[in-house]
């Protein structure tokens, strides 16, 4: 790992929460184990005494838990972690460094205090000098701080790993998603326009040409892991204009769209699936077709998605089409549980239901 991106990965770790809860609990024990040793009269007696006591303990903690696993991730190239040997010798000195940095700094507030060697850490009837502490502190201190920041380098990098694979794992599955509805959509309407040929030539010729201008929409809009909802609503006017060449009067669509939603981020093809569906099941197969309405509005944090359709009844099971299957391990990649589909009916009408809780995906 480079410098910028180690000092990058230094931030992201104090951001965290969970090291400040380890290096705060181990702060809060050696605290309390210096009022152990030290009664608290010498801690009232002599301020540096009892500034040591309080301070000392989260600064050690603190260059174990964040300062000393840094010298491990150090290579200088892309790679994640130093070479072992490369690791130990950064390591070992920039701990020996921390370490003499850390006892000059305790030495400095106790060394007014007259407290007894013992106190220090050093062998009863020992002289309390700086060389003598310095000397016990690297013979204990600097190793156990080179071991400990191995393990927490070591187990990081291996979480970061893990992170990474299921990450690209996830935008495989996104990949292969997002790569069968093109081709899904553009059979489907292929198979509508041979209809359309034998009924209406010069129509089918138009929605030919239509036809390419949707799927060029569709290959782009298809290539984002997440589109402004605007851009969905113009991407499904779009082949609504061409299913309308085929079905005619037979479709009739009506928008409750609210539009300050435009502009809200989600996954693509949230929407087109919803009306794909509507049309293939429910209106084309009707004699005298049907009512479309394509619904969007604010529920709570979140989003209510509706495409109803008064065409022939309920007729799909969700999960059995691709695009309704697709949409369903879509919505719960981009959003867990915070994303529900029902599909279902209304007296007669059927009803395709996305609800988001947040406006916000995962992704």
């Amino acid at each position: 790992m480079r410098l910028a991106p180690l000092q990058q990965h230094f931030r992201a770790r104090l951001r965290r929460r969970a090291p400040w809860v380890v290096v705060l609990a181990f702060a809060a024990v050696f605290t309390a184990l210096q009022f152990l040793v030290i009664p608290l009269s010498v801690h009232l007696k002599h301020p540096g005494a009892l500034l040591n006591s309080l301070v000392m303990p989260f600064l050690i903690s603190f260059t174990y838990g964040f300062l000393a696993p840094l010298p491990w991730r150090w290579s200088g190239d892309e790679r994640s972690r130093a070479p072992f040997w490369r690791g130990l010798g950064q390591a070992v000195l920039v701990n020996a460094l921390l370490v003499l940095a850390l006892t000059a700094m305790s030495w400095v507030m106790v060394r007014h205090a007259n407290l007894k060697a013992e106190v220090l850490g050093l062998p009863q009837g020992a002289k309390a000098s700086f060389g003598s502490v310095l000397l016990l502190q690297m013979m204990v201190g600097l190793p156990l701080m080179t071991i400990i920041g191995a393990i927490i380098s070591f187990s990081v990098i291996s979480e970061e790993e893990k992170l990474a694979a299921e990450a690209r794992l996830e935008e495989a599955q996104w990949v292969l998603l997002r790569g069968q509805l093109s081709p899904h959509v553009l059979f489907n309407s292929l198979n509508g326009l041979a209809e359309l040929v034998r009924l209406d030539p010069v129509a089918a010729e138009q929605a030919i040409l239509d036809l390419s201008e949707l799927y060029r929409a569709l290959l782009r809009h298809g290539d984002r892991p997440r589109a402004p909802l605007g851009d969905e609503r113009a991407l499904v006017q779009r082949f609504l204009a061409v299913e309308g060449l085929r079905m005619g009067h037979r479709l009739r669509v009506v928008w409750d769209w609210d539009q300050s939603l435009d502009g809200v981020p989600a996954p693509p093809f949230l929407l087109q699936p919803l009306v794909e569906n509507a049309l293939k099941h429910g209106i084309a197969p009707a004699p005298t077709g049907g009512e479309l309405v394509i619904r969007l509005q604010r529920e709570g944090q979140g989003l209510r998605l509706r495409v109803l359709n008064t065409g022939r009844g309920l007729g799909l099971v969700p999960g059995q089409g691709i695009g309704l299957q697709n949409l369903e391990a879509r919505l719960r990649l981009a959003y867990g549980p915070g994303a529900t589909f029902h599909l279902g009916s209304e007296g007669s009408a059927t009803v395709a239901e996305v609800l988001l809780e947040q406006l916000e995906s995962r992704r």
